[in-house]
């Protein structure tokens, strides 16, 4: 696969993984937010300005390439949101050994219930995308409401503007060739999920939806070494939504989780 990276910062690397249909560039405002670090912020494949998602491709495979870019990177840490949150999951399934340190923001776990209406916007995405409809009509289609991926920007107006330009660039290529069927046939099972060694924070907005609330206590009942933060008044982008208010528990949990890592790292004398 052919990913794009884009990169802010100096020190110890954290490896950023975005949402559906958006990009790397998403994560700037939070960046800003949290000197000290090298932040390295992928594109997902056939995202941005990453190379397509081949038909087929399992959920598997795409963890396997990100963990192996993490770990060209030195980037044994790691920040996702939503659907990113469910790669960053099989990354520390995968190859526990390349993870150290997981932020999970707005949690999908592969094979969990989705939200109702998700199935049916997707259809009419792509009956859309088939009749040649813009990026902004398709952007428009996707960020309104239910499902309520995008309602919590409704209070960021600039945020929302950003991210529908963003969006709006999406090529939306897997809705004909069928190649995100690959990733959400997977599914993370109680087991591969009590494997994961990383310590692990999930972030949910109070305003998520209930599917993402009830992934949150999943996986704090089930990975090992897991704690939650809930957002007040943020929806289901809480890390983007809400930078200001996340920043200082992201940063405090990114230094414990190197901490850790640099004491495991040392030498026994």
């Amino acid at each position: 696969m052919n990913l794009f990276t884009r990169t802010h910062g100096d020190g110890p690397a954290v490896l950023w993984i975005h949402g559906y249909t958006m990009d790397s560039s998403v994560w700037k405002e939070l960046w800003t937010l949290l000197p000290g670090w090298r932040h390295v912020g992928v594109d997902l494949p056939g995202h941005g300005r990453s190379g397509p998602l081949p038909p087929g491709t399992s959920l598997s495979a795409v963890g396997a390439e990100l963990a192996a870019l993490a770990r060209a990177e030195s980037a044994r840490l790691v920040v996702a949101e939503s659907i990113g949150s469910m790669i960053a999951l099989q990354m520390a399934i995968g190859d526990p050994e390349a993870i150290r340190g997981l932020i999970i923001g707005s949690p999908t776990i592969a094979g969990a219930p989705a939200e109702p209406g998700t199935g049916d916007r997707y259809r009419a995405l792509a009956a859309l995308a088939r009749f040649g409809a813009s990026g902004e009509q398709l952007a428009d289609l996707w960020m309104s409401s239910p499902p309520d991926i995008f309602r919590g920007t409704e209070r960021h107006p600039a945020l929302r503007a950003r991210l529908r330009s963003v969006v709006a660039r999406h090529a939306w290529k897997e809705l004909s060739d069928g190649a995100m069927y690959g990733l959400s046939r997977h599914v993370h099972t109680a087991q591969d999920l009590g494997g994961i060694r990383a310590a692990t924070l999930v972030v949910v907005g109070d305003e998520d939806m209930p599917t993402f609330r009830t992934s949150a206590e999943l996986l704090r009942a089930t990975v090992p070494r897991c704690r939650t933060l809930t957002v007040p008044a943020a929806g289901h982008l809480c890390l983007i939504e809400r930078p200001e208010t996340v920043a200082s528990a992201v940063g405090d949990h990114l230094l414990l989780a190197e901490r850790e890592g640099l004491r495991a790292d040392s030498p026994v004398l």
